[in-house]
């Protein structure tokens, strides 16, 4: 925090604003255990547990509901964040206070901001996207303006009062839905968290809404690659400020930086100076531009065949009668994996099934399909594969 800046608003809720001093002041008051588990809300109590936590010992920040994960073994780091757990069990990302200022000091020079802007949050405080606004902003000195919740409307409203906002494919689409625009007052829309339609982009740059791609995750405390302001309308994204990206063995992306988390719970620290492997697929340009093509993880494997489903699902959503689309590998005794689609339009499944038949590959070409009306995603708006493929396994064709 800037202490320096003690009476400058750091934090704006419904219910009023708290300036940096005061939230020093609070923090100092906090009375925390060495190892402190929090289900934030969105809030300012939330937000003066979680600085209190970490600057006191260690903050363990875990979703609502989420089970007590018992005996924990920080390792050296400030806070410990859970990854989302979309395509498997969620684990335990230490992060030290080194690897957040180096995110805080990479984005500011990255975005250019600082004491003169607001940046609006919905996102959930335990997830790294929300925490890594409050941290950022600390970090540059300025104002953090909360909702507690998402709705599009709202988010829309406030984006006008605001310099900058990070959201995901699903709650731009929504914001658009409701605010055509234009956004005059915005510098920068960060959006991540999955793949992002070009027609969206191009809405959102129609609206007036300075759009950037942007891609990072729990292990490397958020953002690592944001598409330079200014650029042109482009799904892809420039590395950060002291960021080393490369596309190692079988397409996946590789991270090297001191924002890059020295480990996960409960295994030995990797070497500081060594490459983190993600589970996301891209490549890079002669700009030294990442785009991320999909996930090493949701490659299906169907028949000795790899599929990939980001690619059929780019084929399925030009059907005009198809809304949104969903493609997942469910086990198959005789194939190992079926490729399975939940899709919401109003076609049936087996008019799209003979739409999909004249432009993909047959090994491609979902197996099993699912009609619903509302697609599934997480608390972060990122599609739930999980569920997804549970959806798709206890229905019959």
């Amino acid at each position: 925090m800037r202490a320096r800046d003690s009476d400058r608003v750091f934090l704006e809720t419904d219910h009023g604003k708290l300036t940096y001093g005061e939230i020093v002041s609070r923090v100092e008051a906090e009375s925390v255990e060495p190892v402190h588990v929090l289900r934030p809300r969105l809030d300012e109590e939330s937000v003066v547990r979680l600085l209190g936590a970490a600057a006191k010992g260690v903050a363990v920040v875990m979703s609502p509901g989420s089970p007590d994960p018992g005996e924990i073994d920080p390792g050296g780091a400030s806070m410990v964040v859970f990854t989302s757990g979309t395509t498997g069990v969620p684990k335990g990302v230490r992060l030290t206070l080194a690897n957040w200022k180096a995110a805080g000091q990479a984005s500011v020079e990255h975005l250019g901001h600082g004491l003169e802007d607001t940046w609006l949050l919905a996102m959930p405080l335990y997830h790294v996207a929300g925490i890594g606004i409050v941290l950022r902003s600390a970090f540059a000195g300025g104002k953090v303006r909360i909702l507690p919740r998402f709705d599009g409307a709202a988010f829309a409203r406030a984006l006008h009062q605001v310099t900058l906002a990070s959201v995901v494919p699903t709650m731009l689409e929504r914001v658009l839905d409701a605010d055509t625009g234009p956004f005059r007052g915005l510098r920068a829309v960060l959006v991540g968290g999955g793949p992002i339609p070009r027609e969206l982009l191009e809405r959102a740059s129609a609206a007036g809404m300075p759009v950037l791609p942007t891609y990072g995750m729990t292990e490397t405390c958020g953002q690592v690659a944001t598409l330079r302001p200014s650029s042109p309308v482009a799904r892809k994204a420039h590395p950060l400020p002291g960021v080393d990206l490369r596309i190692g063995d079988g397409g996946r992306i590789e991270v090297r930086g001191p924002m890059v988390s020295p480990g996960y719970l409960g295994e030995p620290d990797r070497d500081p100076d060594g490459w983190f492997v993600t589970g996301d697929l891209g490549r890079i340009d002669s700009d030294g531009a990442l785009t991320v093509t999909g996930r090493a993880d949701d490659t299906i494997i169907s028949g000795g065949e790899n599929i990939d489903p980001v690619q059929v699902e780019a084929v399925l959503s030009g059907h005009s009668e198809v809304e949104a689309v969903m493609v997942v590998g469910v086990a198959s005794d005789e194939w190992g994996y079926e490729v399975g689609c939940l899709y919401v339009g109003r076609t049936h499944p087996a008019g799209l099934e003979a739409w999909a038949r004249d432009r993909l590959p047959s090994s491609a070409v979902p197996h099993r399909w699912l009609q619903i009306a509302e697609m599934p995603v997480t608390s972060l708006g990122k599609p739930d594969r999980l569920l997804g493929r549970s959806l798709l396994g206890s229905e019959s064709r």
